[in-house]
């Protein structure tokens, strides 16, 4: 189902159509957001736990990660430094009920943020 990182590295240099990892244990949240991306021409991978969206990135360079904070597994603000780490040229979009850690969040490294409920004009500021 994955294709070979080369082929997916290749897509954010303008060959082929951007992509996002979407990681969110909320299944509506990640098809609200793979709706209006696919609209856009971006494609998705999703993953609902911290552990599968590290794992999966570790294949992948997207150009966006939309990342909610309260997963299974542990906090999303936990893991911005990790994926820096992992694929700098990545944008990282939190995305959180908690709008209280948006000065933190910002100070880790995220490049937008959004707060729950999202709004299609909401993702729409997160990929431009």
């Amino acid at each position: 189902m994955l294709t070979t990182p080369k082929v997916l590295q290749s897509e954010n240099s303008g060959n082929l159509k951007p992509y996002a990892l979407i990681v969110d244990d909320e299944v509506d949240t990640c098809l609200l957001i793979k709706l209006f991306l696919h609209k856009k021409g971006i494609e998705t991978f999703q993953a609902h736990s911290l552990r599968e969206g590290l794992s999966k990135l570790e294949n992948l360079s997207p150009k966006w990660v939309f990342l909610d904070n309260n997963l299974p597994d542990g906090h999303g603000i936990d893991s911005i430094n990790d994926i820096k780490q992992m694929s700098p040229q990545t944008q990282i979009v939190m995305i959180t009920a908690l709008g209280k850690i948006k000065e933190l969040a910002f100070s880790l490294g995220v490049d937008k943020f959004i707060e729950k409920p999202l709004s299609f004009a909401s993702i729409e500021f997160a990929i431009n």
